[in-house]
């Protein structure tokens, strides 16, 4: 048998060789834009840690992809070392094995399980810097360096079918969690479902781990997750920082404490499933959107363009006559004309529920450049109000005003930050609106003005993990009480019209 090699020793342009390699992703084919070229891509790591591309083009990919899956041992031989040029580098890889139908392939079996793959995770609270940038993808970043997101599904929601650009696709969402209980959605697309996803599915009730490359950070409830092209989904992956989460241990042998989810632990069991009976990843989440050192865009510079935008305002609504409740669905929340605690087949959400009052009306935001309306919804507007909605529809009803007076003059000495995004239906009167779906009081000196264009990136820590010191305990998580556990404001609708308190 010939000597088998490292990756790190096996030259560009080298024949007659044969190196031992774990299969660490398995891309999903992709075709090119003006050719009609198709090929899928590999990541092979060997003992050393070194990891080397992989590629295999149009009809060998029926041949040679279903030899190779991930987490599986090879020996591979006499593929074709090229070196990879810049323009088509996806990767920080430069070297790349050609692998043709007649490539020697063969799986062996030995007794390592753990692979010798390194990553540097993304903190979730760290992903909006990066939120709908076409350049970039996390893990395609800083020239190239690798950032990498871990969690554990706890929830896949229904597969749906979508028109994009008119071309039919399917998305299907799950929800992942870390271990300091924050949530993410992450939408898979196409092929993705078929591979990983129904993977994932088979093993959903143990919450696997997933590791997700080269996402795309989009905007959704303040931050959410996509795989495209280049995208890696690695499902319960053999290393070392992926079986620590799926087991359970304080591990304090290094000198300091390492807090890790025990998913077989009742009190984990059942944050996880307060989680998903109470479906809390579906509401806005602060502590992943909101930074410390928030960037706000003049409220003159606010155009319907913008997803999100963050401003620092004043509050005002002093001089705008409305309800401040509405009647919907208690669970989607969609408007209704059913009487309040009627159960109604709902037009939104297709299901019967009971009627109930929720609570929604505007503000207006101002600061030294402009003016802009915003409506708030639910807790977020409760909050603010000072008021349950079932408070202000009795109010309604026995036509007396809320009893707004100081309110109105405490917030009118007050800043607050609030993130704002524009409602997408224009309204009657053409006038541009949006939904509030955060916000908090702040002093002058809390956050700075930057042009809404303006991006600063900031990269991870040389070798900084996801068992970070600055993240919170888990255990101190896992004993405070349900109301803080939850997230602070719930995902939002479309703003309604303002409509006058009734004489």
């Amino acid at each position: 048998m010939a000597t088998v090699l490292s990756i790190a020793d096996v030259e560009v342009g080298m024949e007659k060789w044969t190196a031992k390699v774990t299969a660490q992703e398995k891309q999903q084919v992709t075709s090119s834009i003006s050719t009609p070229t198709r090929n899928q891509k590999f990541i092979f790591i060997d003992f050393e840690g070194s990891k080397v591309e992989g590629i295999i083009f149009n009809s060998d990919i029926a041949i040679m992809s279903p030899r190779i899956e991930v987490y599986k041992k090879y020996l591979i031989s006499n593929a074709q070392v090229k070196r990879i040029l810049d323009n088509f580098r996806t990767t920080e890889l430069t070297k790349q094995w050609i692998i043709t139908s007649r490539t020697i392939i063969e799986e062996i079996v030995d007794d390592e399980d753990v692979i010798a793959a390194k990553f540097t995770y993304t903190k979730f609270r760290d992903l909006a810097q990066y939120m709908d940038r076409k350049d970039i993808s996390v893990g395609l970043l800083l020239q190239f360096l690798s950032l990498d997101i871990m969690g554990i599904v706890i929830v896949a929601l229904d597969e749906r079918n979508v028109t994009i650009n008119s071309k039919e696709a399917r998305v299907q969402k799950l929800v992942i969690v870390n271990e300091e209980l924050q949530t993410l959605m992450l939408s898979m697309w196409n092929a993705f479902i078929d591979n990983e996803g129904s993977k994932i599915i088979s093993d959903i009730q143990n919450y696997p781990v997933l590791i997700g490359r080269r996402l795309n950070v989009q905007n959704y409830n303040g931050v959410a997750l996509s795989t495209w092209f280049d995208s890696a989904v690695l499902v319960n992956p053999p290393i070392q920082e992926a079986m620590e989460l799926k087991n359970c241990q304080k591990d304090l042998r290094a000198g300091f404490t390492l807090i890790i989810f025990d998913l077989r632990a009742s009190r984990n069991a059942k944050c996880l499933a307060d989680i998903v009976e109470k479906r809390t990843y579906n509401r806005y989440n602060p502590d992943i959107s909101c930074q410390a050192d928030q960037k706000t865009t003049d409220i003159s510079k606010i155009s319907s363009k913008h997803k999100n935008v963050w401003v620092k305002a004043s509050f005002s609504f002093e001089n705008i006559f409305q309800k401040f409740w509405y009647i919907g669905c208690e669970k989607c929340f969609g408007s209704t004309s059913a009487d309040y605690g009627a159960q109604f087949m709902c037009n939104t959400c297709k299901q019967k529920h009971k009627a109930e009052p929720r609570c929604k009306f505007d503000v207006d935001l101002s600061d030294d450049t402009g003016i802009v309306t915003a409506t708030l919804f639910g807790d977020l507007a409760e909050k603010l109000l000072t008021f349950t909605a079932k408070e202000a529809m009795e109010h309604y009803f026995q036509n007396t005003a809320l009893p707004l007076e100081i309110l109105h003059e405490d917030i009118k000495s007050k800043k607050f930050l609030a993130c704002i995004r524009p409602v997408q239906v224009p309204l009657a009167d053409a006038k541009q609106r949006f939904t509030m779906v955060y916000y908090k009081e702040v002093s002058h000196d809390q956050v700075s003005i930057i042009d809404s264009s303006e991006q600063t990136l900031i990269s991870p820590s040389a070798g900084e993990t996801s068992s970070s010191k600055a993240k919170v305990c888990l255990l101190q998580k896992l004993d405070a009480s349900a109301e803080n556990m939850q997230l602070s404001s719930e995902a939002l609708q479309s703003s309604p019209r303002k409509k006058p308190r009734q004489a």
